[in-house]
């Protein structure tokens, strides 16, 4: 059995509900911004809503990378999707767009997973437990300040197959 994490994240975007929700839905744009993601491909047919499939590849402050995958199970652009993920750790992790007066949007991150390697799972077990939650924590905090970074220099996330509602 793993060890359960329980994470809500929740940044404040300079951009549009919409703008925003255009970053969060191209995962495959995310290693552009968010350092800490090494890689992204789909491995769908399906590039946008339920049923996509997402391969990514993270490294944060530990010395060990991450695989796993993302399948999108609820897609309400541009408010809400729901993932189930799999690989290193399994749970849910969703995003919440909110969007605020004059231009921003706050987005919340909220993440139920439970490790699967060993390794890490007795890494907590002995006393390691606030070190994974502090890597995961600076991985979000470079995450928010990545993307904040990109929209400061003009970035724009590529067209998407599918017009945000």
């Amino acid at each position: 059995m793993g060890e359960h994490y329980d994470f809500t994240d929740v940044w404040t975007i300079p951009a549009g509900i919409d703008f925003a929700w255009r970053m969060v839905d191209d995962v495959a744009s995310w290693p552009s911004w968010w350092p800490d993601y090494r890689f992204a491909e789909v491995i769908s047919d399906v590039k946008h809503g339920p049923g996509s499939r997402w391969h990514v590849r993270v490294k944060s402050d530990l010395p060990y990378t991450l695989d796993f995958n993302f399948t999108v199970v609820r897609h309400e652009p541009p408010n809400y999707v729901r993932t189930r993920v799999e690989g290193f750790f399994e749970g849910e992790i969703d995003w919440r767009l909110e969007a605020l007066p004059p231009g921003t949007t706050r987005m919340t991150l909220h993440e139920q997973t439970e490790t699967k390697w060993a390794l890490i799972n007795l890494t907590a077990r002995l006393g390691g437990r606030r070190l994974l939650m502090s890597n995961h924590r600076s991985a979000m905090r470079r995450g928010e300040t990545g993307m904040k970074a990109a929209l400061a220099r003009g970035y724009v996330p590529p067209d998407l197959d599918v017009v945000p509602v």
